[in-house]
């Protein structure tokens, strides 16, 4: 006990190896949950531009989004339910691919001028690489990010807002201007959500912090897929 009665911690080798194993158990327990999600999401999409889904995905946009928010809800939610964690991440991002499913089978077969499945192909690459650069530059350097939380929530609101003038205005211009907006702001979450990962291990449940990593990469492909569709428009 010290002076002021709290107890003394003594930090041996032992303890501290134990803290590092924990933290790399942790990281690599985040990171395989995102790689189920990104493989669910892969499925949903494939499955459903192989079946009629596509076409029920088409005509109901409106069912799409209300599941797609609510599987969101329920999988952050059930993040710290040892049983329903992992099947929740999985169904939300399996749901997710059937949502973006009618996008890529325009894309894939050609519906958007000067289209096709080498888009999808390119866009994927182009998120990985910059997901992967984004990711390694993190856990090289080791710098904190969470001061930029704020000014993403600030982003985030102000595209989602530009986005609903964009669906009465319907400018090609304000499309290509929100999707690169979009690149630079998941860009800074990837940054963001990263850091936390590596600073605040186990303060954050390894699904929901998956399932955050998951919608920047998905957020990203998305806006570099409308950015390559234009180009080639």
């Amino acid at each position: 006990m010290d002076t002021f009665g709290r107890p003394e911690y003594s930090f041996t080798q032992d303890s501290i190896a134990l803290v590092g194993d924990a933290r790399l158990a942790y990281i690599r327990k985040v990171y395989t949950y995102f790689a189920f999600g990104i493989a669910a999401a892969i499925a949903g999409s494939l499955i459903a531009m192989n079946t009629a889904l596509v076409f029920f995905a088409i005509q109901h946009p409106f069912i799409g989004l209300i599941a797609f928010f609510g599987m969101a809800i329920f999988a952050s939610s059930s993040a710290n339910n040892p049983t329903r964690a992992v099947p929740t991440l999985v169904g939300f991002t399996f749901v997710s691919g059937v949502i973006i499913s009618p996008t890529l089978y325009a894309i894939a077969h050609g519906y958007i001028s000067g289209t096709g499945p080498g888009i999808i192909y390119d866009a994927l690459f182009l998120t990985s690489l910059v997901f992967g650069a984004l990711t390694a530059y993190v856990f090289i350097t080791k710098k904190d990010f969470s001061y930029m939380g704020a000014s993403l929530t600030i982003g985030l609101f102000m595209v989602i807002g530009l986005s609903l003038v964009n669906i009465f205005v319907q400018s090609t211009t304000m499309d290509l201007a929100l999707s690169a907006i979009i690149v630079i702001l998941f860009s800074g979450f990837i940054l963001y959500d990263t850091s936390r990962i590596l600073k605040n291990a186990h303060e954050i449940p390894p699904t929901r912090a998956a399932l955050n990593l998951y919608l920047d990469f998905l957020n990203l492909f998305m806006a570099i897929l409308r950015l390559l569709s234009r180009s080639r428009d």
